[in-house]
Parts: C-alpha cells; structure tokens; sequence
C-alpha cells in the first residue's frame, strides 16, 4: 500500500493502539470457558472468579460481552499516577521510568472499555495521564533544541511519544549532518589554501632548484663555448710552452754571428802564419 510522505517512517495512533492490544492483563471470568487454541497462542481454561492473564483484545471481546472483568494495572491507579506526576515534575531533564512502554494506548483502552472496573472515578485517572502526557512532551520539545546530527539518547519514552517525534528527529538530524559535512568541507578547502602542505612545499622546491635558468642566459652560453673550446680532447697531447719572441733578441742573434764569423777568419789567418 502506498503511504503519504507524511507518513512513511512512522505509525498511525490507531496502529500503535492495535500493537497496544497484544499487552498481558488480568482478568477475572464470569463464567467458565474452556480452552481456546489460536493461531498464535492459546487461551488457557477460565473458571468464575478465578484471576487468568490474556492479551488486553481478549480481555475487551470479553468485557462488551460481560464475561469478565478486567482488573486495572498496578501503574493506572491514582496513587501511582500522582507519583509518576511528581517523578516527572522534579526533573525537567529525564524522563520517570514509573510508566511501561505502552502506558498511553493501554491507559486509553481501559478506560474506553472497562471504566467501572477502575478503583477510583474514571476521570481522575484521565487528567492525571493528562497532565503526566503534557509534562513529558514539554521535556521533548525542549530536548528539541539541542539536537546533535550523530547522537541522541532519549530513556523511558513511551511507544506513542516516540512515534510522534520519529519523523521530525530522523529528518532533521539528517540535515544537520548535511550542514555539518558541508561546513566540514569548506574548513578544509580554506585550511588548505591558507597552509599548503609539506608535500607541495617540497615539490615547488624541487622544481624551482632543479629547473632554474640563470637570470644572463647568454654569459651562461659564452662561458661554456670558452671552456668546451679550451678543452683538449683525451688522449691528445697539448703542445710545448715556448718563450715569447722579441725585436731585440733576434738582433743581438746577428751580432753574435758576425762575431763568430770574424773569429773564425782570425783563426785561419794565424793558422797559415805559422806553416
């Protein structure tokens, strides 16, 4: 079956109020039945005037046919409710656990269906459920206000109370996780900008050392023309390192020839003197 969006992820009252009626009662038979085996339990053998446990939906059929009478839970007196007014009134943070899960819908039923069988009047009971349902919803709203997207803990909250406040916790918690994520995100990305990480600071580094081109490309170039010109090839021998040569050596060469010319004649000449 196809639900409303309103009403997909949560229960109808009167859903919650037919689950209500599976909760155990005492009952006490007017006249003698005996076993009844159903599909998903069986009904144990009555005797008049004899207290026996049924579902609350066995003990009302009962009741509108004046087989039985249903004998109220302990909680739904007027003792019990007065204490778990005052309970839920002298903390306005927790939630009393006096009250079972289903107090709402079974509170309701008994009183719908068996009023006279209640110890005190019927409506006492009713303003004092009243007064105990408006206390706690009080506490829920203002629980409200301070919800967290990833936790929540909410102890001794009846059935109804939960269903009513299903749809609106779930949905909203999910937009606060949105924001959060989203406002996450955004932390990053400006940390990010404001402080680079180490790895990108290294990686600029290595590429501006290792990729660096001189300010004056083209002393750079001339300088290694020079050296690779300068450079002998391996294996070649570099020639000898002579003395410069000046004008006034290579005369004074002449003179010293000339001179040794005129030795040699002198030589001669006294060489044939003497023969």
């Amino acid at each position: 079956m196809a639900l409303p969006l309103k009403q997909i992820g949560t229960f109808l009252p009167s859903e919650i109020s037919f689950l209500a009626e599976n909760t155990s009662v005492s009952i006490v038979p007017r006249q003698a039945l005996d076993v009844l085996e159903l599909i998903g339990l069986n009904l144990p053998a009555m005797r008049p005037m004899r207290r026996v446990e049924v579902p609350l939906w066995v003990a009302i059929i009962l009741k509108k046919q004046s087989r039985c009478n249903i004998i109220a839970p302990t909680w739904l007196s007027e003792d019990s409710l007065k204490a778990a007014y005052e309970a839920e009134a002298s903390n306005m943070t927790r939630f009393s656990n006096k009250l079972p899960w289903e107090w709402i819908e079974v509170g309701e039923l008994v009183l719908t269906s068996a009023p006279d069988d209640l110890a005190c009047p019927p409506h006492i009971i009713r303003n004092l459920l009243r007064d105990i349902r408006e206390i706690r919803q009080a506490k829920v709203r203002a629980g409200l206000k301070s919800l967290d997207p990833t936790y929540m803990q909410i102890d001794n909250v009846g059935a109804m109370e939960l269903n009513e406040i299903r749809q609106f916790v779930t949905m909203t918690m999910n937009e606060l996780r949105v924001l959060q994520n989203g406002r996450a995100e955004e932390e990053a990305e400006e940390e990010v900008e404001q402080y680079p990480g180490e790895d990108s600071d290294l990686e600029d580094t290595l590429e501006t050392t290792e990729y660096s081109i001189p300010r004056d490309s083209s002393n750079f170039d001339d300088s290694l023309r020079s050296r690779s010109r300068s450079a002998a090839p391996l294996g070649e021998r570099r020639p000898t390192s002579r003395a410069p040569a000046y004008e006034d050596d290579e005369g004074d060469e002449e003179e010293d020839l000339e001179m040794d010319e005129s030795y040699l004649h002198t030589v001669k000449d006294n060489s044939s003197g003497q023969r």
